[in-house]
């Protein structure tokens, strides 16, 4: 067994001789960790009195192999890494990748540097690695997908169609199987695997569907790996990438709201599964930044504009009243529920009538009211549970919203 970062920096991969069983690699990926700084941090700490056998090893950290960044640069020398160590692997070799990120466009990429390497994936697992600390500052990760990759030794063709449904079947159990265990750890008062752990095992479980084949839609998928990706655009490892995301997010409606209303979730928009979707995560405690900014990715949603605070670790939403009149009228907001649902709220905090409010509530969605009626009173008694605690007044006037609907007569 042979341990290198692929970053190359202890061998170069394209002069690699050396052959092994096991290969373990913690790639670099889009926001690029500086593994040749932090190796010499080390280096100048340990080479002071090294133990055997690192007595004999040359203290260097090849700074100038590092593969560096994003972009077309950073696909090739991944791919020439990967597939240096395929090469030099027996046909029953293991190769072991850590990796961490929540991007679709990072997962459809080392998609693709699997294919051109020659390599599938034959499972995957989510391993905690981190944990809070008050000394911890900033947006660090807390844990990461480890994948076990084979040589694929065989062609196989499918189509994008029938791809789809064999996506939707691994993603689901994966995050099945994670979600039962965190209800038999909740019967001991822990969880094990939060909202962010679970959608990236949800990208891992799609890699063991993807890389099984070498031709979708009658495309050699190793050409195509290899092919200089432009910004913007988008191919159908992106699109299974996407659809993969879709499904994961689909799995994780929120407890409260699942018992209200089941249905509400296939109702409402993007940015209302992530509005709602993050506060439950708010009420758990969590403050941290790159959830907002992970789940904005997953949802395919502009989360700046609906934060209250941007600090790495003490991120939060907007409540109902910090909304601009603006900002509920238009944007991503203009015209859902969750805004209407908003507005009538702040109505409320003014001292306005609730009848009147209902009133207007009703005149807003015209004939649509009575069709929506049972999505917003589950959306209303959602905000009050997650914002008992922390908005208190808010929470107060959600309640109202959602027992008036639910007592209002369908004539008045």
């Amino acid at each position: 067994m042979l341990d290198i970062n692929a970053q190359v920096y202890a061998i170069d991969a394209s002069s690699l001789k050396e052959k092994a069983n096991i290969w373990i690699t913690d790639p670099p990926y889009a926001d690029a960790v500086n593994y040749e700084e932090i190796t010499e941090f080390f280096i100048a700490w340990l080479r002071k009195n090294p133990h055997a056998p690192f007595d004999r090893w040359i203290w260097d950290s090849r700074r100038a192999l590092a593969i560096k960044g994003d972009g077309e640069a950073f696909r090739r020398g991944m791919v020439d890494a990967y597939r240096a160590m395929t090469h030099h692997m027996p046909d029953n070799g293991l190769q072991c990748v850590m990796f961490t990120h929540q991007d679709t466009g990072v997962w459809a990429d080392m998609v693709s540097i699997f294919w051109a390497a020659g390599l599938q994936v034959v499972s995957a697992w989510y391993i905690a690695t981190e944990t809070t600390s008050e000394l911890k500052q900033g947006g660090y990760v807390q844990g990461t997908v480890t994948l076990l990759l084979r040589k694929r030794l065989e062609a196989a063709s499918t189509f994008k169609q029938r791809l789809l449904p064999k996506i939707r079947k691994e993603v689901t159990a994966q995050m099945e199987s994670m979600m039962h265990l965190n209800d038999e750890a909740q019967d001991h008062g822990e969880t094990v695997f939060n909202d962010s752990d679970l959608q990236m095992a949800g990208y891992a479980a799609a890699l063991k569907v993807l890389t099984q084949y070498t031709e979708v839609d009658g495309r050699d998928m190793t050409t195509l790996a290899l092919q200089p990706r432009q910004k913007g655009d988008s191919t159908v490892v992106d699109d299974i990438v996407e659809y993969a995301s879709e499904v994961a997010n689909n799995l994780l409606i929120p407890e409260r709201l699942k018992e209200l209303n089941p249905d509400t979730w296939g109702e409402i928009s993007g940015v209302e599964r992530f509005y709602l979707r993050m506060i439950a995560i708010e009420k758990t405690g969590a403050a941290k930044l790159d959830n907002y900014q992970n789940f904005s990715k997953a949802f395919q949603v502009e989360y700046q504009p609906l934060m209250a605070s941007l600090k790495p670790n003490e991120a939060r939403l907007k409540g109902a009243q910090q909304f601009k009149p603006r900002e509920l009228t238009g944007g991503d907001l203009g015209g859902t529920l969750l805004s209407e649902l908003l507005m009538a709220i702040q109505e409320l905090l003014n001292d306005k009538d609730p009848k009147v409010v209902i009133g207007q509530l009703r005149t807003s969605l015209n004939d649509l009211y009575f069709q929506k009626r049972p999505h917003l009173m589950a959306m209303a008694h959602y905000l009050a549970d997650m914002w008992r605690d922390t908005r208190p007044e808010e929470a107060e006037k959600a309640e109202i919203i959602a027992n008036r609907i639910r007592n209002e007569g369908l004539g008045g």
